[in-house]
């Protein structure tokens, strides 16, 4: 699939926050759907976040790497480091399949149940 198309075109998906479309298009990129299997797309709960949803950030997490993607960003840290500087708490983790699969099943990028 190119890297400029989609799963489902966009008018079908509902307004989610950007981190969840940002590292759920990441997960579609050749490299990353035909590559080794050490990328997650990462969900979970940032303290410094509002806390009005069960889940309220997403990332992705490559080893003991973590790419925030939100607002246009592509910023690496250490996994360590971020769980800790933003009291991550509540994180699923979903292989890319996973998550294409479930983008095409709930119709958005995220979060899913």
């Amino acid at each position: 699939m190119p890297a400029s198309e989609s799963i489902l075109p966009d008018e079908r998906f509902k307004p989610q926050f950007a981190c969840f479309r940002a590292s759920a298009e990441f997960m579609q990129k050749p490299h990353i759907t035909s590559g080794p299997d050490d990328y997650r797309l990462a969900h979970g709960n940032v303290a410094t976040l509002p806390q009005d949803a069960a889940v309220n950030h997403a990332w992705i997490e490559e080893i003991d790497f973590v790419y925030e993607l939100s607002d246009g960003h592509k910023i690496l840290f250490s996994k360590d480091d971020y769980y800790k500087k933003n009291k991550i708490i509540n994180v699923r983790t979903y292989t890319a399949q996973e998550a294409i699969t479930l983008i095409g099943v709930y119709g958005h990028w995220g979060p899913w149940n």
